[in-house]
């Protein structure tokens, strides 16, 4: 307090000198403008008269004037062309660009290019239509603004310091109890009550000191109940696993636990600051302020920075951060991997029902034409073989759904040494009959390579992405097929040429049942590229997919494999 009352004075003081020259200055400038002026019309009529007088012609008037004094005379015919010059032999220059021609009667200062000296100008147009320009030299004023400004610098140095002298003992004597009072309540803060001695030369200073005296006495009553009651709150609030928040009346934040902090990015300045600073979301604020007028409680969840909040507003009567009362109580729970799981299960059970239901109804269709002999003799074979379809297409769900079932679940790895290049030849010939059907040339690139795995899961990566390949091909068409090892990494291509994906699917067809077409007609479960994401991040690998429309589709599969 002592600094800054020094300091705001001396700030005050300086102003008003600074203030002071500022006038100063502008005063002195203003004059010496008015001087100039003066003077030069003064000069410029007197050589005009001299001018007007004098028989002969403009040279032989500048000629015979030139030797009286150490003015410049420039005599310019009326298209502002030099005549005569007295300080330059150069005629015949056009001289109405400059400012002294065009604003006839205003004095202008520049430095001559002619004769390299700061100049004051003035012009007049003369009664034989010729024009008179006189130019003096500017007399230097600097050598009195310095012994001026140095003047008013040093008698303002010694007022300061005058002023400052004094204020310092002045604010010596009115604060320095006050230090006293703040280690007083410093201590108090700490826990440690000093009583403050009344020995101040000012009675009214002394009165505060002791009621302050007494008012730490009853605060050290309570303070250390409360600090105890506050951490325990505290650690209780930290221990539930989810978001805190109190806002009073005019919701502003007066209370938020270390979860609802690491949520919302919060630090000490957003205690006592509106919701709005700490929530940017626009239905909890709305929320908070229902609850606050209305007094009704709001659940629903809400996205933070990719997660899933569940988010819970009541009004409550409770005492916030600094004993600030508090009306709304928020709590923030991430339910981000609950919710997950809830939409796993009914898209689970949704598609699952779905796909199953599909061969199920053809299967009883067919079945009840030919119980009630509704279909020829020779048809009911045809029939058989439809049912039999289906029941193939209900096992191949049911065994992709076993498979990707097992690759979540499964706790324990058990490895065999496997030759890659040996399983792939195996599915590349249960593949070639569907490929030879569609005249689609397969083109394999691969070499021996022994790794510890499990061979299930290699079989159902090659025989999915190769079938897919060959499926979603038109005829004619070439799959390309590379196996390789770099490191300690498998590296398994299978590039087409077939469809494509639009982009905006291209990342959700690993997800389950997930299906481009939408009809259904190719008789795939839907699994089989979820089946190839599990077993890559089973084996801490990856899968890549670049696809472009009508052009083909790229799958790059990397597996950790020793």
């Amino acid at each position: 307090m002592k600094s800054t009352l020094i300091r705001n004075n001396i700030i005050l003081l300086l102003s008003a000198f600074m203030l002071f020259f500022i006038i100063v200055f502008f005063s002195l400038n203003y004059f010496e403008k008015n001087n100039q002026e003066d003077l030069m019309n003064f000069v410029i009529d007197e050589v005009e008269l001299k001018y007007n007088n004098f028989i002969g012609s403009p040279s032989d008037f500048v000629d015979a004037y030139q030797h009286d004094n150490d003015r410049r005379i420039t005599i310019l015919d009326e298209n502002a062309i030099v005549i005569v010059d007295s300080h330059d032999d150069t005629v015949g220059t056009d001289k109405s660009a400059r400012p002294e021609i065009k604003n006839l009667g205003t004095v202008y200062q520049r430095t001559s290019d002619t004769i390299d000296v700061n100049l004051l100008y003035i012009a007049r147009k003369l009664d034989d239509n010729n024009y008179l320009r006189v130019a003096i030299p500017v007399e230097s004023k600097q050598a009195s603004y310095n012994s001026v400004i140095l003047i008013l610098v040093l008698t303002s140095a010694g007022f300061i310091t005058i002023f400052y002298l004094g204020l310092t003992q002045l604010s010596k004597n009115l604060l320095a109890p006050w230090d006293k009072v703040k280690e007083g309540l410093k201590n108090v803060n700490e826990g440690n009550v000093q009583m403050i001695s009344l020995n101040s030369p000012y009675p009214e200073i002394n009165e505060i000191i002791h009621e302050i005296n007494g008012i730490n006495l009853s605060t050290l009553r309570h303070l250390k109940s409360i600090e105890s009651y506050q951490i325990q709150l505290n650690e209780i609030l930290n221990e539930l696993k989810q978001g805190v928040m109190l806002f009073n009346k005019e919701e502003q934040l007066v209370y938020f636990n270390d979860d609802a902090k690491l949520i919302f990015n919060l630090d000490e300045d957003a205690y006592m600051k509106p919701s709005y600073y700490a929530i940017r979301d626009a239905q909890i604020r709305d929320a908070v302020t229902k609850a606050n007028i209305e007094h009704h409680p709001s659940t629903f969840d809400s996205k933070f920075d990719g997660k899933t909040m569940e988010v819970r507003v009541f009004f409550v009567n409770a005492q916030g951060f600094n004993h600030t009362e508090a009306t709304v109580l928020a709590l923030f729970k991430d339910v981000t991997q609950e919710r997950a799981i809830e939409q796993m299960k009914r898209d689970f059970f949704s598609h699952a029902s779905h796909e199953l239901k599909s061969p199920l109804t053809a299967i009883r269709g067919y079945a009840e034409l030919i119980e009630h002999g509704l279909i020829k003799p020779e048809e009911v074979k045809d029939s058989s073989h439809q049912i039999v379809k289906q029941t193939e297409t209900m096992a191949a769900l049911v065994e992709d759904m076993l498979m990707l079932s097992r690759l979540e679940n499964l706790k324990e790895k058990v490895y065999s040494k496997q030759d890659l290049n040996q399983k792939l030849k195996e599915v590349i010939d249960t593949q070639s009959p569907f490929a030879i059907s569609k005249n689609i040339n397969l083109s394999v690139q691969s070499k021996s390579i022994i790794v510890m795995c499990d061979p299930l899961d290699v079989q159902k990566l090659f025989k999915n992405l190769i079938e897919n390949a060959i499926k979603y091909s038109d005829p004619n068409k070439k799959v390309e097929i590379t196996l390789d090892q770099k490191e300690d990494e498998v590296v398994f291509i299978v590039k087409d040429q077939g469809y494509g994906i639009e982009p905006e699917h291209q990342q959700r067809v690993f997800e389950r049942f997930f299906r481009v077409d939408k009809g259904r007609l190719d008789g795939g479960t839907g699994l089989g590229l979820a089946i190839v994401k599990h077993i890559a991040l089973k084996y801490d690998g990856s899968v890549e997919l670049t696809s472009t429309l009508s052009k083909g589709t790229k799958i790059t599969v990397k597996l950790k494999m020793k």
